[in-house]
């Protein structure tokens, strides 16, 4: 809902309807304070994937939220000290899993880090994000991740997702296109914060 406001305030700022643009750019505001406040976990450093069932730290949601821009910087750098520091249980051939490691859907504890589809699997689809925030916190890494990322789809094919050596749905479009945005984003923010 975020991101849509803010580009239908785009949208119609380009169309000239000039009095529409400030009521959706508030909009997607509101509703980015209202993530910030009922999804942040402080105890943990992410943010929750839901207030219901499957109420569990969301990794996925958390890079997204931080290339959004919808954290604060405090969170922000929160976030990328969390990829950092978990880095191990959460990424494998540079790509991610949607929860911390060791976890299910349901909070439970589970024996290996292992698993498949969205209970222990890694997807290359949130990469772009995961790098744009753990860059805050090692940007070499972020660069290793991306480097590890390409080097497995280059003998692997960009899969829907992986796990040890399990990997499903090899040619996996949104693998291959989605990552771009948020690695150029991170290549766009280093540009503008490295002193000429």
């Amino acid at each position: 809902m975020v991101q849509a406001a803010r580009q239908l305030g785009d949208l119609l700022e380009a169309g000239g309807r000039n009095d529409d643009v400030q009521k959706w750019r508030q909009e997607g505001a509101r509703v980015g304070a209202n993530v910030r406040s009922v999804f942040w976990d402080k105890e943990v450093g992410l943010f929750r994937a839901t207030t219901g069932n499957c109420n569990v730290p969301d990794i996925w949601g958390s890079a997204f939220a931080v290339w959004l821009g919808v954290t604060d910087v405090g969170q922000a750098k929160g976030i990328a000290r969390y990829f950092k520091a978990h880095y191990a249980e959460i990424v494998q051939d540079g790509q991610v899993r949607h929860l911390p490691g060791f976890t299910d859907w349901n909070g439970n504890k589970t024996p290996a880090n292992g698993g498949n589809y969205q209970s222990g699997a890694y997807w290359a689809t949130p990469v772009g994000w995961f790098v744009y925030t753990l860059d805050l916190a090692d940007s070499a890494l972020a660069d290793q991740t991306v480097v590890n990322m390409v080097e497995h789809f280059k003998t692997h094919g960009a899969c829907e997702w992986i796990s040890g050596e399990t990997r499903n749905l090899p040619n996996y479009l949104a693998s291959a296109a989605l990552p771009l945005d948020g690695i150029k984003a991170m290549l766009k923010r280093r540009q503008r914060t490295t002193p000429e």
